[in-house]
């Protein structure tokens, strides 16, 4: 399905009822929006998911900087130098 929108002076873009409608897309529909330099993706994503998602990142992480021996200290200096280069 294809349909056009608009985004308004705030932002807001309204998603057509029928695409709504056929995405079961209600008042509250938590999503997940991605985008890169020329489109946006927008998934729908419950609350439970989100948890499951984040913690299997976190995993991620957790279990990378164990493996390179990473410390919050050498993570707060790559933070500190980034906002320096901006």
């Amino acid at each position: 399905m294809i349909e056009l929108a608009t985004v308004s002076s705030k932002g807001q873009v309204v998603i057509p009822r029928r695409m709504r409608a056929g995405l079961g897309l209600s008042k509250n529909t938590r999503l997940i929006l991605v985008s890169d330099k020329e489109a946006l993706l927008m998934k729908k994503i419950s609350e439970s998911n989100i948890q499951v998602r984040m913690r299997k990142l976190l995993d991620t992480f957790s279990e990378k900087f164990k493996k390179e021996a990473i410390k919050e200290t050498d993570i707060k200096k790559e933070i500190q130098s980034y906002r320096h280069t901006k």
